[in-house]
């Protein structure tokens, strides 16, 4: 079988590419909390961020919190379940991806981020910039949430 997927899904479908923004997100995780990032956190990362009109509608600041931000986009919140569930594959192959690669580490308490992943360049795409940015501001969003209560808040069954 072949895939049929425009280059723009292929890219952002990429595992090194999903690597790149879930290190990002444990990154910014890790240096908010001062600790590893829960380990089922890390799979709320990409349905945030890759899917165009959610990625849009973030705030570009951590200002607001995570159920204030869902409070205010209800469609978000109400979507999210199912764009969870079609990139949990996704997410595992990119976790394995960034583990093999040592971006990302495993300890007894969550996920971490042995070094600072590179800041994206604009040069190559403003689309991935913006990806990792919003990849940052989730990981701060999920550093200070409790994985049980933004899973419940998201609607997303572990």
């Amino acid at each position: 079988m072949t895939n049929h997927r425009v280059p723009e899904a292929q890219a952002l479908l990429n595992t090194a590419f999903g690597a790149y923004l879930l290190a990002t997100g444990v990154h910014a995780a890790t240096k908010k909390a001062d600790r590893p990032l829960p380990w089922p956190s890390a799979f709320l990362v990409l349905p945030f961020v890759l899917p165009t009109d959610t990625r849009k509608d973030l705030p570009t600041q951590a200002v607001h919190s995570m159920s204030a931000w869902l409070t205010e986009h209800p469609q978000h919140q109400a979507a999210f379940a199912q764009r969870c569930a079609a990139l949990t594959d996704y997410t595992r192959a990119s976790l394995r991806t960034a583990l093999r690669h040592h971006a990302i580490e495993v300890t007894a308490t969550g996920l971490r981020c042995p070094r600072a992943p590179k800041a994206a360049s604009t040069a190559a795409s403003e689309e991935v910039a913006d990806c990792a940015r919003r990849a940052g501001l989730v990981g701060r969003w999920l550093a200070v949430v409790d994985p049980a209560l933004a899973y419940s808040l998201l609607g997303v069954r572990p």
